[in-house]
Order: C-alpha cells, then structure tokens, then sequence
C-alpha cells in the first residue's frame, strides 16, 4: 500500500476501539491500587509497576480492560500492530510491535494476562486486577470489596494523559482516583500513601505536583489539632481530581452510560414483546369466537327444540282433561 492518506492514524485507531467497547470509559478496580488485607489494606500491582519503570506494561492493561467488553466476543485476535498504533501519540513515545510483545511478556509474568497460542493468532485474555483470578466486568458481586471499581473517563485516552503524564503522575492519578470513587476528596500525606500505594515518599510527592501542574488536581490544607506536635496543630492535606476526572463527572458519566444501556435494552426488548403479545391477543380473539360460534350453535338448537314440547304438551293435555 503506497497512499498514506487511506492508512488509519493512531488517533484514529484509539478512537475506533474506544467506539467498540460500548462505554468509550475505563473501569477499573481498587485491587490495582490496593488490595484488602483482612481490616487493611496492602499495596496492589500498580506500586511494583511503577517502581520497576513497567509504564508500557501499565498503558496496556489499562487499553485491554477498556475494550475487553468487545474483543472477547472476537472470534480473531488483535494484531499487535493495532496495539502499538494505538497507543502511539503524536508528541509521545512510539510502539512498535516489539514493545507490545515485551509489555504481553511482562503482564504475563505479573499474572494480569494470559496468553494462548493458535492457529490464528495469539490470544490475549486479561486476569482480575490482582493477578488472582480470571477477570469478570468490575461490579458483578454487590458489596464485594474485590468487585468494587473506579473509573477513568474516555478523555484519558482521546486526550493522550495515558502518555502525557510521567509514571508518578500516572500512578497517582490512578490512586487518587481509586480513593474517589465515591468521596470528592481524599486526605493524604507522602508517607502513608507511599506506604499505602507501594510507592516511595518522593514519587508520590512528584506525582501529585504533576497533576497539579495539569490542573488536573485541586490541594485544600486543613489545621487540625495535635497535642503532641510542638505547636499543637498540623496541617492536613486534601486532594481531589479536577474537570473530567473530578468525582461528580466520573458519576455522571456511569449514571449517563447506564440509562444509555438501559434505553437500549428497551428498545431491543419491545419488538419481540409487541410481537409475542399480539399473538397472545389473536389467539385469544379466536378463542373467544370459537366459544361464541358454539355458544350461538347451541342456543339456536335449543330454541328450535322449545316449540316441539310445548307443542307436544298442548296437545296431550285436552285429553287428560277429558279423562
């Protein structure tokens, strides 16, 4: 093929696969970032990631759960070159098919994909989270701390802040994310979320400023009191995301997509109802003459026989007034 102006771009293919998925929004689960431990709580695999330098191994999970409503109902599976063009930005780092293939290895050894081998190609199949179990749509089980999930919304792909922002920024992005799934903010200080997330006090701190930087963050110091601090008080620091990443827009945005769903579901489910219960009326209407036509037959028959005796008695009862 020499005419480049037909080959899709890779803004282009982004696109595509987010249309495909159905939701165009990434779900996630808490486990990624935490995972429960009894009354706690233990670092999850984003903290190993991140301190291992494994960005592309991240990005590319992330891409798989998005799309993985659609791709699992393919019957092929997705050539690596689709994978590598995706992620690629203009101002970015590019992809070629051998950083797919390492980033599949790596996954594969953290246990957050399986890769199967046929004919056709090399199947991938994303694990849950925590590399623990098979993966299921984030959700399923109500009130189950493993099932319960975050969002990132489809401006994290289309805008490029999967590539834009360092892996610190990413991971803390995704952690402060986590931690308002429901909350609008979330207190944190460099150590505990270090400690909380698997991530040294310096990434946290370089992280947060990052997505500040981005306006993508918003800080609030509260004054809290503290006997044993020299002063009595200290501060408390609160963050929460900002624009399409803040909590209210994330909820909107799963409330927007579940009506979406809804409607779809109802207009899917009327033509067969129409039709099944107009069947249902006609048969009933045939029924019903049916049992008319009978009713009307055998009432007629009774009437013609009514005559006949009334007649027969006339007639015999003379004579037995004679008698």
């Amino acid at each position: 093929m020499n005419d480049a102006s037909v080959e899709a771009t890779p803004a282009e293919t982004l696109a595509e696969l987010l249309r495909v998925s159905g939701r165009s929004y990434t779900k996630v689960r808490h486990l990624l970032v935490q995972v429960p431990s009894g009354d706690t709580s233990k670092a999850g695999k984003l903290g190993a990631m991140v301190t291992e330098r494994k960005r592309r191994s991240l990005q590319l999970y992330l891409l798989l759960i998005t799309v993985w409503p659609w791709l699992k109902k393919q019957e092929m599976p997705l050539p690596a070159a689709v994978w590598a063009r995706a992620l690629t930005t203009e101002r970015g780092r590019k992809w070629s098919v051998t950083n797919v293939s390492e980033a599949w290895t790596d996954l594969e050894n953290r246990k957050l994909i399986e890769r199967t081998r046929l004919s056709r190609g090399v199947m991938i199949t994303p694990r849950r989270e925590d590399g623990a179990a098979a993966y299921t749509d984030p959700g399923g089980v109500p009130n189950d701390r493993l099932e319960s999930y975050f969002t990132l919304p489809p401006s994290f792909w289309t805008d490029g802040w999967f590539e834009k922002l360092s892996m610190p920024g990413l991971a803390m992005l995704l952690a402060v994310a986590s931690k308002t799934s429901q909350e609008v903010e979330t207190w944190l200080t460099n150590e505990h979320a270090g400690e909380w997330f698997g991530l040294s006090p310096r990434s946290v701190e370089s992280g947060l400023s990052e997505l500040e930087k981005h306006d993508l963050l918003t800080h609030r110091t509260e004054w809290v009191k503290a006997p044993l601090s020299s002063i009595g008080a200290t501060q408390r620091h609160h963050y929460s995301l900002s624009d399409a990443f803040s909590t209210a827009e994330r909820l909107a945005m799963q409330a927007n997509a579940q009506a979406e769903m809804r409607k779809r579901l109802k207009a899917n489910a009327k033509p067969k109802a129409k039709s099944g219960a107009g069947d249902q009326t006609k048969a009933k209407k045939r029924k019903a003459k049916a049992t008319d036509a009978q009713h009307s037959g055998a009432s007629k028959k009774a009437k013609k026989a009514i005559p006949k005796k009334a007649t027969a008695k006339r007639n015999t009862s003379p004579s037995s007034d004679a008698t």
